[in-house]
């Protein structure tokens, strides 16, 4: 509970801190807004044969001409799997993908999409098994002081930030090899996508990466283009993870009609905790000119760092404890939302969903940033259980906040059990 508060403290000084209108500096000025919201890529990236984004450049801008690629349109994914936010929790994560791989069932996705922790394992679980051990390595061995480190409280008022995130970039560079890059290219040149979500803080807008497109700049053979594509990649997966307040935004330098601007980006989970792009749904849809015998449903498959539901427990009488607490219920309401959002999005195109999330009777105290090295092992061990036993619920927790519960007429109640009991007589 110490640390619960701690971070609850943590979280509530950031927002003094971002009311006082803290920011980082940029490289270049700031981006026009309006021109940013217009933009679209001039880089090759054709997502896929359906939804091509030329045709929505064409849409909106008719003075943009379509830009040319050596990239293939991708085929129509059959696997899609999407990895949720959560912190350490990304330690369940790293277990249900290595108990898929002995389990003998795991597929080769064809898109791969994270968000946060979940974007940070996305590069390995979208490559294959050969990085499973790696994964395992860094969310059962790290702690909190090899993610990041809290500055000098004196400092505060006057950083972009309550904590430091350089310890996790020298762990995300040792991860991110030019051979890992390497090989995102290839599986991207051979039709498969991975996807990793930031939010962009100057459009406060949700933006999509292709990570795979970005990799294959690396592919030209000069050490320049390799060095400038690994240290986008990175910048990449840092700001996926990067809580507002908490971690320091990363800037990203990007060009708008020739001209150099500088954006901030932060966790993407602040606007989605799981999410897949609405052109692979679409793209992965059966075939209406086809009969429905012809062809097998896509299949979707989310891996929720975390519990759908909080523990309950009581409330301490501090402002530190009730704010955590309305931390906790905020968050796993958003995830069940945004898995319920999914759900629907997958029915909707007639393709099949499975999910996994921490069980709700597995109990444990940390919070996502604690980096508690026994209990990241558990939540690893208990992962590799469920994936290895074919553990997958077919529905969302819910489809609402509070529609697992009966509706109260009043202030007095009695237990299931007891009511059961009753009936029985």
């Amino acid at each position: 509970m110490v640390a619960s508060a701690r971070l609850a403290c943590c979280i509530l000084l950031a927002s003094l801190l971002a009311a006082l209108g803290c920011a980082k500096s940029r490289h270049y000025p700031a981006a026009d807004v309006a021109a940013m919201n217009r933009s679209f890529p001039v880089e090759p990236a054709v997502p896929f044969g359906i939804g091509d984004a030329t045709i929505d450049v064409r849409k909106h801008e008719g003075d943009i001409r379509p830009f040319s690629t050596s990239v293939h349109d991708a085929p129509k994914p059959k696997t899609i799997l999407a990895l949720s936010g959560g912190g350490m929790f990304g330690s369940y994560t790293a277990g249900v993908l290595n108990g898929w791989t002995k389990s003998g069932t795991r597929p080769v996705f064809d898109v791969v999409s994270g968000i946060s922790t979940g974007g940070l394992i996305a590069p390995m679980a979208f490559v294959g098994p050969e990085y499973d051990a790696q994964m395992k390595l860094i969310y059962t061995r790290v702690t909190r002081r090899d993610v990041f480190t809290y500055r000098n409280w004196a400092t505060i008022p006057f950083r972009e930030s309550i904590a430091s995130t350089a310890p996790l970039r020298s762990i995300v560079d040792t991860a991110i090899t030019d051979e890992l890059l390497l090989k995102v290219a290839a599986e991207h040149r051979k039709g498969r996508r991975l996807y990793v979500g930031t939010t962009n803080l100057d459009t406060r807008r949700f933006n999509t990466w292709d990570l795979g497109a970005i990799a294959c700049r690396a592919e030209s053979g000069e050490r320049a283009d390799l060095k400038a594509t690994k240290e986008l990649f990175v910048d990449i997966l840092i700001a996926s993870c990067s809580l507002p307040g908490i971690f320091p935004p990363v800037a990203i330098d990007v060009e708008i009609d020739g001209k150099k601007h500088t954006e901030l980006h932060a966790d993407g989970g602040v606007v989605s905790s799981v999410w897949v792009p609405t052109q692979v749904l679409d793209a992965a849809a059966p075939d209406p000119a086809k009969p429905a015998e012809l062809h097998r449903p896509a299949e979707v498959y989310v891996i929720l760092a975390g519990k759908a539901h909080p523990d309950p427990g009581e409330v301490g009488g501090s402002v530190f404890n009730v704010l955590t607490v309305f931390l906790n219920a905020a968050q796993a309401a958003q995830n069940r939302k945004d898995v319920s959002h999914l759900f629907h999005q997958s029915k909707v195109a007639g393709l099949n969903f499975r999910m996994t999330a921490v069980p709700s009777d597995f109990s444990t105290p940390a919070g996502g940033l604690e980096f508690d090295r026994t209990e990241m092992n558990r939540l690893y061990d208990e992962g590799f259980r469920i994936a290895e036993n074919k553990q997958w619920w077919t529905s969302p927790p819910e489809r609402g906040p509070g529609d697992v519960d009966p509706i109260r007429t009043g202030v007095k109640f009695k237990t299931a059990q007891r009511d059961a009991a009753e009936r029985s007589k």
